[in-house]
């Protein structure tokens, strides 16, 4: 029986030595990578590979990979792009501190557009 009940997280406790920016700049990689995970479940769902999903959204295969490892930031256009050749859109909401949505933007493009190539 383990004597003390107290859970130990090496990794909780070095972040809780981090300053706010570095606490910034951890949650902004929690969340490239967070979106590149999704990016890559989204694509095996549909069963296509990067080079097919590329070809759909218009965008060379070594977009798509990085886009799935978070290697570099996303552009806007890009992801909607991306995402509108795969049958998905894009909502983005602005949170004040508490966590309360403030505003709802949704961010669409036609996929027949994309697919087209126009």
């Amino acid at each position: 029986m383990n004597k003390n009940p107290k859970t130990y997280n090496e990794i909780d406790d070095y972040i809780a030595t981090f300053s706010d920016e570095e606490r910034q700049e951890y949650a902004v990689a929690e969340t490239a990578l967070d979106l590149a995970c999704v990016l890559y479940h989204i694509r095996q769902e549909q069963g296509l590979t990067q080079r097919e999903a590329a070809k759909r959204a218009g965008l060379q295969q070594q977009a798509i990979s990085r886009l799935e490892r978070a290697a570099s930031n996303i552009q806007l256009g890009t992801l909607q792009r991306y995402l509108g050749a795969l049958g998905y859109s894009i909502e983005i909401s602005v949170k004040d501190p508490s966590g309360k949505v403030a505003a709802t933007a949704a961010v669409s493009m036609p996929c027949q557009n994309l697919c087209n190539g126009t």
